[in-house]
């Protein structure tokens, strides 16, 4: 009986933890419908705002292909909840934030990743960019260029990247461009390698003209005539050799330098900053320095002055409080008193009584 109620338990929990969440319709803007769970009824306005915006940048890199004509966006709070809200049969990516099925034009977004707050309007941006991809290349594009064109459209820089192709670059870790057009691998870490190879080589793609020049940058022409040529049918060498006049594993090569040339020099510029920032302190330092002693030689000078200017103002105050007599001077030529008869001295003794 125990053991009956046990597994009646483990069924109902078990049944609980894969529901699919509740989507209502919160949202519709344009060829935008936004179905959200309860309470997200205000982001879902938001992602429906913008959406058919963002949908007309992406097509400016997408000239004369087709366009999605609607677009279905799931929205729930926990990532965990994305494979429940997948089509039958589909599926999500267990560290997936944002899932894009381009063939049915349904995109699935997470507000959380555990304790990680998400951004679901820059998810929408990236998933957005896979699905216009898939409307107008269809199958025909590899999984490298699908996440590589995501990127360029939801400018999702992360630290993370860089130290993870700076890592590919110095330990020669770069995955083969054939492996990348299989298939992804299953595992987080891998993956990343493999997403950060992407968006690296495709955002050179971007930026590279017609010729080797790195001073011209085609300003997207040549890309996005490579993705047009794409979308007319020609295969991913031709395409290549049509709009950047190299075949895709000669630019691919190109790519690879180009990352080793940023990243294994990156520790010479790194070292030759910290040389600029020490001398630069080295200066601020002697600055202060020569200031502070500035500062107490003028104090010091100050004080002696003080000082001096209170012995000075004592000596006056001394000199005021005493009197001096004036020199005697001696009379100039003859004293004219000597002509005149001295007084004769009165006798001693008593006077004489005076006569009436």
């Amino acid at each position: 009986m125990r053991r009956l109620a046990l597994a009646l338990l483990v069924l109902l929990f078990g049944s609980v933890a894969t529901a699919a969440p509740r989507l209502d319709l919160a949202a519709r803007e344009g060829r935008v419908t936004v179905l959200a769970e309860p309470g997200l009824e205000r982001t879902a306005r938001e992602l429906a705002d913008g959406a058919d915006a963002t949908l007309a940048r992406i097509a400016r890199d997408l000239p004369d292909l087709p366009a999605p004509r609607e677009v279905e966006i799931h929205l729930v709070r926990e990532a965990r909840e994305l494979p429940a809200v997948a089509p039958a049969g589909r599926g999500a990516p267990p560290y997936a934030i944002g899932v894009a099925y381009p063939d049915l034009g349904i995109i699935s977004i997470a507000m959380h990743r555990d304790a990680t707050v998400l951004d679901p309007l820059q998810t929408l941006r990236h998933e957005l960019a896979h699905v216009a991809l898939g409307a107008a290349l269809g199958d025909r594009a590899p999984r490298w260029l699908h996440e590589g064109f995501a990127y360029q459209h939801s400018a999702e820089w992360s630290p993370d990247r860089v130290e993870t192709l700076a890592g590919m670059a110095w330990l020669d870790g770069i995955i083969p461009l054939e492996q990348l057009e299989i298939a992804f691998p299953d595992q987080e870490s891998p993956a990343n390698r493999a997403y950060a190879e992407s968006y690296d080589f495709v955002g050179f793609l971007s930026r590279r003209g017609r010729w080797e020049d790195s001073s011209d940058d085609g300003d997207r022409a040549p890309f996005r005539r490579f993705l047009s040529e794409i979308g007319h049918g020609a295969d991913l060498d031709t395409a290549a050799v049509r709009a950047y006049g190299r075949p895709l594993h000669w630019l691919f090569e190109e790519w690879r330098e180009d990352l080793s040339s940023r990243y294994r020099l990156a520790p010479l510029g790194l070292l030759g900053l910290i040389a600029w920032i020490a001398c630069a302190l080295l200066v601020v330092f002697a600055w202060w320095r020569r200031r502070r002693v500035n500062r107490k030689r003028v104090a010091q000078w100050d004080l002696e002055e003080a000082a001096a200017r209170a012995r000075r103002d004592a000596e006056q105050q001394q000199q005021r409080s005493q009197v001096i007599a004036p020199p005697y001077i001696p009379w100039p030529g003859e004293d004219p008193l000597d002509d005149e008869p001295d007084e004769p001295d009165e006798p001693d003794g008593p006077r004489p009584p005076l006569l009436n």
